[in-house]
C-alpha cells in the first residue's frame, strides 16, 4: 500500500457525502433553532469541554487532573499538525528531536533514551493505543476530536511509563450525521497541506467515516557539500472508520490507518566537539552524506462496549494492532575518520495492545472501574555505522585507496527484542459528602524485555583503514530484563460551589527499567525509575462563566533517574541509574471574553529541578563519553528539558463585517533558558526566546467556511531543537525548530 490509500479516501470522502449534504444543512438548521429557543449561543460564555482523563466521560473543569486540552478547531487554527509542534502552544510541554525521532517532557520529566530498549516517560495514546518507538509520533494529528495533554504520573489508569504525564490524541469517531469537512493550505517553502473527511451513516445502527491528510513542505535547511535541503515534511496518512450499534447497549467500533512518511527529515549542524557555533539564520550549513527518512505504517483499532449488564455495569474491550517500518539515515561524518558516513537505523515493530475494563455508573455514589491490560512489542534491529566513501588519501584514485573500506559497515547491530508489559489496575471514587469526593487506585505490572542478536565492529571500517580485513570483534547482545511494580494513587477533590474545584492528590509514577548494550561491552541491566508527586489545584469560572482561572502546585521526588554515562573498561555510553533528583513548581492557565468577540488567553508554568544524592547518599558522578571519559559532579544541576519559566498566550477579537466575521490573533511563547544534558554545559544550552504569531479568519455567518491568512515565528527566531556532544563522531551537533513560515488555509465544514 502507498500514499495513494490516502488521497483516494479524501477524493471518496467529498463523493460519498454529496448525497447527504442537505441532510447535515438541515440539521444544522435545527441545532441552530434549539440553540435560539434555549438563548444559548456561542457567545455566551466558555464551553465546556468533554474529557476522558479519567478513563469516564467528564467536565475538564470538573476533573482533578491538571491538564490542557485542545480541540481540533484550536490545533488547526494554530497550525498544530504533529505532538512535535504541541510545545509552540503549551508552556509545560518541551518536545526534543532526536535525529529522525523525538521524546516528550513534562514538568521536566523526560527519557532521552530513544532506542529500542527505552520507554517514553511521556507516552503518546492514539484513542487508548501506545507505542513506544518515537519515530512514528508525527502522524495521527488529523480529524480529531481534541488532544488532551494530562500532567503528572498517570500510572494507575493509563500504564507504567507515565511518569511525567500523557499526551492522548482523541480521533472523531462516525457519527449519526452526514456531513463533510477539509482544508487546503498553502505557504512558502511550497508548502502544501491538505486535510478532507466524511462521515457517512448508512443508518441508526452502522456509520462509517473517512478522513485522510497530506503535509508537505520543501527543506527550510539548504545542505551545502551535498547540495540538499532538510528539514522537510512529506507525509501522508488515511484513515476508515466503523461504528455499529447492533443492539441497544452494544456499541462496536473499529479504524484502520495507514502512514507514509518518505522525506530527508530532521538534519543537523555540526562544529567542533564542546564548542557552539555562531549559527547565524541557521538556515545553510554543510552536510557531507545524505539524511533520508522513510516510515510505513499500518494501525487497526477495534473497541467493543456493552452497558446493559446486571447492577449498571459496564464492560469494554479495546484493542488493536500496529506494524511501523522505519528506515532511518544520519549523517554521520565526523573529524575522527577519512569517511564520509552514515548511521544506519532501520526498526520493524509490530505491537499490540488489549484492554478489558470494567465499571459502573460514573455519576453514583461510588464510582469503580477495574481492568486487565497487556502490551507487546516485537521489534526487529538492522542498524550500524555505515563508510559511504572514503576521503582524502583514502578516496578513490588516492595513494591508499587499497586501505579502503568504502561501502562497509565499521560497526553492525543485529538484534530481535520483545517487550512485553501485563498490568492489573483499578480506581474508584466515593462521594463521601455531596461536595466531597475521596478517590483511590492502584495498579500492578508485570515487565519484561528481552534480546537477542549481537553487534559486529569491523576495526578497519571503524577505526582505521591501516587494520587488516576482516579484523571483527562480536559482542552477543543478550540482555534479559524482568521486573514487577505497584502503583497508587489517591485523591480528595472538594466542589464548594457548580464553578469551583479545589483538588489534592498523590501518586506513585514508574518508568520500567531494561539493559544496556552499545556494541563493545555486554548488557548491563538499569533498574526502573520511581516518582512520588504531590499537587494541589483549583479549576474556577468566574463573571458568568466568562472568565477561567485554573492553577496547580506540585512536588515531584524523583528516585533512580535514568541517564546516560560511560561505563569501563569498554568506556561506551549507556543508561543507566544515577540517582535521585527534585522537582516543584507550579502552573496558571487563564481564559477570558471581553466585549462581544474578544479573548485572551494567558498560560504560564514555573519549574524547578535539580539533581540530590545518588543511592548510597553521595553526590552524583556521571562519566562522559568522551575518550578518555572524564567525571563530573552533577549534583545541584539542573534536569534536563526543563526551563524554570514557559509562558504562552494570545489575544484575538472578532469584528462583524458584512454576513459574517473578521477575527485578528497574536500569540507567542515564552522560554527561559534550560539544557539538553545532565551536564548543563554551555554548549549544549537552549538560550531563553520568544517566538510569535500572527493570522486574520473571515468566517461567513453560517460558518460553512473560513480562510485564514497567518506567519508563524514571524521574528524568524532560531530557537534550538536539540543540542548534544556526539562522542562517536568527535563532533556538536544542533537542531532547530521551523523558521518563519506563512501562507493562507482556507476550510469548510458541511
Amino acid at each position: 500500500m502507498n500514499r495513494s490509500f490516502a488521497a483516494a479516501l479524501m477524493i471518496g470522502a467529498s463523493t460519498l457525502a454529496l448525497p447527504h449534504v442537505a441532510m447535515a444543512q438541515g440539521a444544522a438548521q435545527g441545532a441552530a433553532q434549539d440553540a435560539a429557543a434555549t438563548g444559548a449561543s456561542s457567545e455566551d460564555g466558555l464551553k465546556e469541554i468533554i474529557v476522558t482523563a479519567t478513563r469516564a466521560e467528564t467536565s475538564a473543569q470538573k476533573t482533578a487532573v491538571a491538564l490542557t486540552v485542545y480541540t481540533g478547531a484550536d490545533l488547526a487554527e494554530k497550525g498544530i499538525a504533529t505532538v512535535q509542534a504541541l510545545s509552540a502552544i503549551d508552556p509545560s510541554v518541551n518536545v526534543t528531536s532526536a535525529t529522525g525521532a523525538a521524546y516528550v517532557a513534562v514538568r521536566g520529566v523526560a527519557s532521552t533514551d530513544v532506542t529500542e530498549v527505552g520507554d517514553p516517560s511521556v507516552p503518546i495514546a492514539r484513542d487508548g493505543f501506545y507505542t513506544n518507538r518515537s519515530f512514528s509520533i508525527g502522524t495521527s494529528m488529523y480529524d480529531i476530536a481534541r488532544v488532551e495533554v494530562l500532567k503528572g504520573p498517570q500510572g494507575t489508569l493509563n500504564g507504567r511509563n507515565s511518569t511525567g504525564g500523557l499526551v492522548s490524541i482523541i480521533t472523531n469517531r462516525p457519527g449519526k450525521d452526514a456531513g463533510t469537512y477539509g482544508s487546503i493550505e498553502v505557504g512558502n517553502y511550497n508548502a502544501l497541506n491538505v486535510e478532507a473527511g466524511a462521515n457517512v451513516p448508512v443508518n441508526d445502527r452502522l456509520q462509517f467515516r473517512i478522513s485522510g491528510t497530506h503535509r508537505q513542505h520543501d527543506g527550510y535547511r539548504k545542505l551545502t557539500v551535498i547540495d540538499d535541503r532538510g528539514d522537510d515534511d512529506n507525509t501522508t496518512s488515511g484513515r476508515i472508520q466503523m461504528a455499529a450499534q447492533p443492539v441497544d447497549g452494544l456499541k462496536l467500533w473499529a479504524s484502520y490507518q495507514h502512514d507514509d512518511i518518505h522525506a530527508v527529515g530532521d538534519v543537523a549542524l555540526t562544529s567542533a566537539l564542546r564548542t557552539r557555533p555562531d549559527f547565524g539564520d541557521a538556515k545553510s550549513f554543510p552536510n557531507y552524506a545524505p539524511t533520508s527518512n522513510r516510515l510505513k505504517g499500518d494501525r487497526v483499532r477495534w473497541e467493543a462496549s456493552y452497558d446493559r449488564l446486571p447492577g449498571d455495569l459496564t464492560l469494554t474491550y479495546a484493542g488493536g494492532y500496529d506494524h511501523q517500518t522505519w528506515n532511518h539515515r544520519l549523517d554521520a561524518t565526523g573529524p575522527g575518520y577519512p569517511a564520509n558516513r552514515q548511521f544506519i537505523q532501520g526498526e520493524d515493530p509490530r505491537t499490540w495492545n488489549h484492554e478489558v475494563r470494567i465499571n459502573n455508573d460514573a455519576n453514583g455514589k461510588v464510582f469503580f472501574q477495574a481492568g486487565y491490560f497487556h502490551f507487546q512489542e516485537d521489534n526487529t534491529i538492522d542498524s550500524g555505522l555505515y563508510n559511504v566513501e572514503m576521503t582524502g588519501l583514502f578516496a578513490p584514485g588516492g595513494p591508499l585507496a587499497d586501505h579502503s573500506y568504502a561501502g562497509q559497515y565499521g560497526i553492525k547491530f543485529d538484534y530481535k527484542i520483545k517487550t512485553k508489559s501485563d498490568a492489573v489496575f483499578g480506581q474508584v471514587a466515593v462521594k463521601l459528602a455531596e461536595q466531597l469526593k475521596l478517590s483511590l487506585g492502584g495498579r500492578y505490572t508485570w515487565d519484561s524485555k528481552v534480546r537477542t542478536g549481537s553487534a559486529n565492529l569491523i576495526i578497519g571500517a571503524l577505526v582505521s583503514p591501516f587494520v587488516p580485513p576482516f579484523v571483527t570483534v562480536t559482542t552477543d547482545g543478550a540482555g534479559n530484563m524482568k521486573h514487577g511494580e505497584a502503583t497508587w494513587h489517591a485523591g480528595l477533590d472538594y466542589t464548594p460551589t457548580s464553578n469551583t474545584l479545589l483538588y489534592a492528590k498523590y501518586d506513585r509514577g514508574y518508568k520500567a527499567g531494561g539493559f544496556n548494550s552499545n556494541g563493545s561491552g555486554a548488557s548491563v541491566d538499569y533498574s526502573p525509575e520511581k516518582l512520588d508527586a504531590f499537587e494541589i489545584g483549583t479549576k474556577n469560572r468566574f463573571l458568568g462563566n466568562r472568565l477561567q482561572v485554573n492553577a496547580a502546585a506540585f512536588y515531584f521526588d524523583y528516585k533512580g533517574y535514568q541517564a546516560s554515562q560511560t561505563s569501563c573498561p569498554t568506556c561506551s555510553s549507556g543508561i543507566f541509574n544515577v540517582g535521585s533528583a527534585k522537582i516543584y513548581g507550579a502552573e496558571l492557565q487563564t481564559i477570558a471574553l471581553f466585549g462581544e468577540g474578544g479573548r485572551i488567553d494567558f498560560n504560564a508554568a514555573y519549574l524547578h529541578t535539580r539533581f540530590g544524592k545518588d543511592v548510597n547518599g553521595n553526590d552524583i558522578v556521571v562519566v562522559d563519553g568522551d575518550n578518555p571519559p572524564s567525571s563530573f559532579n552533577i549534583t545541584g544541576n539542573r534536569l534536563p528539558n526543563a526551563p524554570s519559566l514557559s509562558v504562552s498566550g494570545g489575544i484575538e477579537y472578532a469584528f462583524p463585517v458584512g454576513s459574517g466575521k473578521l477575527t485578528p490573533r497574536i500569540d507567542g511563547k515564552y522560554s527561559s533558558a534550560f539544557y539538553y544534558s545532565v551536564f548543563n554545559n554551555s554548549d549544549t544550552q537552549s538560550r531563553p526566546y520568544a517566538t510569535g504569531n500572527a493570522s486574520l479568519t473571515y468566517e461567513p455567518e453560517n460558518g460553512q467556511w473560513s480562510v485564514t491568512a497567518f506567519v508563524r515565528n514571524f521574528t524568524d527566531k532560531v530557537v534550538l531543537a536539540n543540542a548534544q556532544r556526539n562522542f562517536v563522531s568527535n563532533l556538536n551537533t544542533y537542531q532547530f525548530q521551523p523558521p518563519r513560515t506563512w501562507g493562507v488555509r482556507f476550510g469548510w465544514k458541511i
